[in-house]
């Protein structure tokens, strides 16, 4: 099977951008990719994304509806894809949910809601305080609900450092980690992810 790469960290640390390099380097060296993300566009993840702009779910309503969104990513994208030998880069997975919604519930409850989901092959953290980020999210013009407090958001990194020393996890989640630091230059961030990424070895 393909492999399937993960891409996390706090809002505004640069994940979009260092999949959409990925994507590129991938597809030039002549890989068929699918490049995802969480919430999707799916009839859970515009729920999601409307409480996100003005929220109105209780949080664990909002755990369970990500863990349920992710089971129809996993299922309608990221399943059939690597099925078909594609290599599947998702922005955001259930990494996320743990850092999150481990905020204001117990992140152990969140992994084990979280208990079925695929394990990734790897999972790229992109490190970044709250004060560097703030620039970032405020240059976009929009701020959601998990983005304006920033001690919140400095609550989910140490949250994402700490999974990616095993804390939190379910079995199923207990992957390669690569944290790296995301104020470097993008350039030089995506050639650190370039070498692990084609360090892995498909069975």
């Amino acid at each position: 099977m393909a492999p399937f790469i993960v891409i996390e960290g706090i809002d505004g640390s640069g994940k979009g951008t260092q999949a959409e390099l990925l994507r590129k380097r991938l597809e030039g060296g002549g890989v068929d990719v699918a490049l995802t993300f969480e919430p999707t566009r799916g009839p859970i993840g515009r729920i999601i994304r409307d409480h996100m702009k003005d929220p109105f779910l209780d949080d664990r309503t909002l755990a369970l509806l990500f863990a349920a969104d992710r089971i129809e990513h996993i299922e309608k994208e990221v399943s059939p894809a690597l099925s078909e030998g594609r290599t599947v880069i998702s922005d955001r997975y259930a990494y996320s949910s743990i850092a999150y919604q481990g905020q204001t519930v117990d992140p152990d409850w969140v992994g084990v809601v979280n208990s079925d989901a695929l394990r990734p092959d790897l999972v790229v953290v992109l490190d970044m305080g709250s004060s560097e980020v703030r620039g970032r999210i405020e240059g976009r013009g929009t701020v959601d609900c998990f983005e304006e407090d920033l001690s919140f958001l400095e609550g989910v990194r140490d949250m994402f450092l700490s999974m990616s020393g095993g804390d939190h996890l379910p079995e199923n989640l207990m992957t390669r980690f690569l944290v790296l630091d995301a104020t470097e230059d993008p350039e030089k961030i995506s050639d650190v992810i370039w070498k692990s990424v084609t360090s892995i070895s498909s069975p």
